[in-house]
């Protein structure tokens, strides 16, 4: 979506918000089974007041109701590159312009841009037998029960993901071994935000990054208190021997990383 709307030409632009929620509807598809339940809440809640939602097409629910009790799936790959391509046509278009003729598309930009990205609806596509959904509790609307729901797609997931890996690399330059450090540090607290995001954690009482640090701290408080000050710390899971960054990219080239030398401390004389 990202890579789509760059081809827009502004996005103070008055289509530019139907746009993208069309776009969105075009990848993704709401559960009808959990639609199904949600008007059948909204329409007993309104029974007593004299309302009903039959023909209230918009306004029935909100988008921030619809993601806490409805479940999205991706649509068919087929279906997704059928409906982009048509939108995109639309948007080049006269339709795709305001008032005063201003386009919102980048007719050009946004043909070559597809052309070259229309392969990917395969790899948005949702993992088979992986659950993206995690039930949380419930809540009851008018006389109807609803289940509330956290998606592990978004922006506590991957989302976006490589915009935030140009944050963990300090400065403009950075040697192998420096890049991959800053890497693997940047990845670990990732982790730890998005954990404690989707588990909707308090904040622990000890304010550090550092596991080991963290282990230690639930160790001596196992052993003083008979409880651990942090219940959602765990232990790290053993290593594979798998690659990652600098690491698998010289794996392909048959060359090490730099190593950095320790530097030894030079003795201060007291006179």
């Amino acid at each position: 979506m990202c890579r789509i709307s760059s081809c827009c030409t502004t996005e103070s632009h008055p289509l530019y918000a139907q746009f993208m929620r069309q776009l969105s509807g075009y990848i993704f598809q709401w559960s009808q089974e959990d639609i199904d339940i949600l008007r059948e809440a909204t329409a007993s809640q309104d029974r007593p007041v004299g309302m009903t939602v039959k023909g209230r097409t918009v306004e029935w629910a909100t988008f921030k109701e619809l993601a806490l009790h409805c479940r999205r799936t991706t649509r068919p790959p087929e279906e997704i590159q059928r409906l982009i391509e048509d939108l995109l046509v639309v948007y080049s278009g006269q339709q795709g312009r305001d008032m005063l003729g201003t386009p919102l598309l980048d007719a050009d930009r946004a043909k070559d841009m597809w052309d070259s990205q229309k392969r990917h609806a395969v790899c948005i596509q949702d993992p088979p037998g992986v659950t993206l959904y995690t039930k949380t509790g419930t809540l009851k609307k008018g006389t109807v029960v609803l289940p509330t729901f956290h998606c592990a797609r978004g922006s506590t997931s991957l989302e976006s993901f490589h915009l935030h890996l140009n944050r963990f690399i300090p400065g403009t330059a950075a040697n192998d071994a420096n890049f991959q450090a800053f890497f693997l540090e940047g990845l670990y607290r990732w982790n730890q935000d998005r954990a404690s995001r989707i588990l909707a954690a308090e904040a622990p009482l000890c304010h550090s990054y550092s596991g080991l640090l963290r282990h230690t701290v639930n160790e001596l408080a196992q052993t003083v208190l008979g409880n651990p000050l942090d219940p959602s710390i765990h232990l790290p899971r053993a290593y594979t021997g798998e690659l990652i960054g600098i690491e698998y990219l010289y794996s392909q080239t048959d060359r090490a990383l730099q190593e950095i030398e320790e530097e030894e401390e030079e003795e201060e004389l007291v006179p």
